[in-house]
């Protein structure tokens, strides 16, 4: 009799990338399970991580760079900036680096990783092309 050959199950590739908000990095800076389990989730499924850089801005304090290399930090720049403060227009927000993170993630159709829900939520509303998960 000839040995069967085990299937090895595999993680499929992601179709859509992540965008991680300041609440990701806090999450896998302070190794909460639910942000680490993101992250391995991310890493199996090689879904390409975008960290905005104004999210840089507001969780950086000088420590745990590592974080960083998790993703691609994108600049901010004036298109990226403009597209923000249509969506804080539109919704009446006011954290533009919440703005910045949905607009990033809509340029590419992301899913925005969050611990900022509902504000999150309100700002992507409309935004066909964008998921929004908690963390």
């Amino acid at each position: 009799m000839k040995a069967r050959k085990k299937k090895e199950k595999g993680v499929a590739r992601a179709t859509r990338g992540v965008t991680f908000d300041t609440g990701v990095l806090i999450g896998l800076e302070r190794r909460h399970a639910s942000a680490l389990a993101l992250l391995k989730a991310c890493m199996l499924s090689r879904a390409t991580i975008t960290i905005p850089s104004s999210v840089v801005a507001e969780w950086w304090r000088g420590a745990h760079r590592t974080v960083l290399e998790s993703g691609i930090v994108e600049p901010l720049t004036s298109e990226l900036a403009e597209a923000a403060g249509l969506l804080l227009a539109s919704t009446g927000g006011k954290n533009s680096v919440d703005a910045v993170v949905v607009a990033s993630a809509a340029r590419r159709g992301d899913i925005v990783a969050t611990g900022d829900l509902d504000d999150v939520r309100e700002l992507a509303h409309g935004l066909k092309n964008v998921a929004v998960v908690p963390i």
